[in-house]
């Protein structure tokens, strides 16, 4: 048994958001696609390191890995992975709001 995978709220959004695209030309493939991006991201509960070191925020070491056509920034701590952020690659990194400093 792994770590506990939580999906942050942005990573929810980004999961509806990549459906919302993708079902426009087909529901069946938007939720196949939805569906291995979990099946991926809730394998890093057995492989947490999997991936590379990103950069660090408030203390927090963020890490990033690559799935297909997205990359998939999270953290570890000792007893779950937080997923912040599943980012298609063609998108600017810096437009990402898991990356924005909060005042």
């Amino acid at each position: 048994m792994g770590l506990r995978v939580i999906y942050g709220e942005l990573a929810i959004h980004d999961l509806k958001s990549i459906f919302k695209y993708i079902s426009q030309d087909s529901k069946k493939y938007a939720k196949l696609e939805v569906k291995k991006i979990k099946a991926f991201t809730n394998s890093l509960s057995n492989f947490p390191l999997k991936g590379k070191y990103y950069e660090t925020i408030k203390n927090q070491e963020i890490r990033s890995i690559v799935f297909r056509n997205y990359i998939i920034f999270h953290t570890v701590s000792k007893d779950q992975v937080d997923i912040l952020s599943i980012h298609h690659h063609a998108r600017l990194t810096s437009n990402n709001p898991a990356f924005k400093d909060e005042e």
